[in-house]
């Protein structure tokens, strides 16, 4: 067993943590409305941050089917002009799946 000559003693810890309950707590200054909301912490952000939160709501608010997309394909087929080759079903029909496959 090894005895750490800078460590302090049980008594002593306990009595440090005694002093320390007994010491008043530091007065808070005014708060503004936003910090005192926060628990009195205040927060700032980077402007990185501040575009990833800004990007992140736009993808929530973002449709989830592109509509424009889905008309200019609706209009493609109406017309006869949408081809499409067996390999491209496949492939993306494989991709898809495997797509599903990874988030499971």
């Amino acid at each position: 067993m090894r005895i750490d000559p800078n460590s302090q003693s049980p008594e002593a810890v306990q009595s440090n943590a005694i002093q320390d309950a007994q010491k008043p707590a530091p007065q808070k200054a005014e708060q503004d409305p936003a910090t005192a909301a926060a628990g009195g912490v205040q927060v700032r952000l980077s402007t990185a941050a501040n575009q990833v939160a800004a990007l992140t709501q736009q993808a929530v608010n973002a449709p989830e089917v592109r509509t424009d997309r889905v008309q200019a394909l609706q209009q493609a087929i109406r017309t006869g002009n949408y081809n499409v080759t067996n390999e491209q079903v496949a492939a993306a029909i494989y991709s898809e799946t495997a797509a599903k496959g990874a988030k499971e």
